[in-house]
């Protein structure tokens, strides 16, 4: 019997696809653009790490060392597909300069990862969901509370 915290994962999700959809051209232009533009990298970035977690913890998987071992896991796990793995860690990877170096951030780098991977991002919600679905079942309106 699995664990998961379905309704957690979904609020996560939900304010990950709410974040993503924030982009505006131009963002890295202004002080307040590039500190947006910061920000919802960022927190894309936790919002994927919580989820595979919560997926991990949920569905007993391998204990992740390290953040990109997190999506190594949910690509061996067949929730993420094998080709999205390398842009998933590059993308992950940009943590560590939003948090560590946050004083030196080239804005145009992250807007450019941020474009670059939109596509991939914008499908987690999906990807994560289908997952649930074929192993869980659907969303039922009865639960067992």
């Amino acid at each position: 019997m699995y664990f998961v915290n379905r309704e957690a994962i979904e609020q996560t999700l939900t304010y990950l696809d709410g974040v993503l959809s924030q982009y505006e051209e131009g963002m890295a232009h202004t002080q307040h653009g590039k500190l947006a533009l910061e920000r919802l990298v960022h927190v894309s970035i936790e919002s994927i790490i919580d989820v595979g977690n919560m997926m991990i913890d949920g569905f007993i998987m391998r204990d992740p060392g390290s953040y990109s071992d997190i999506i190594d896991i949910l690509v061996d796990e067949k929730v993420l597909p094998e080709e999205e793995q390398t842009p998933y860690q590059t993308y992950i990877k940009l943590r560590k300069e939003l948090v560590q170096s946050y004083t030196t951030i080239d804005h145009d780098q992250l807007l450019n990862e941020l474009m670059n991977h939109s596509n991939m991002l914008n499908q987690f919600s999906t990807r994560i969901r289908s997952y649930l679905d074929n192993e869980l079942g659907p969303v039922s309106a009865f639960t067992n509370s």
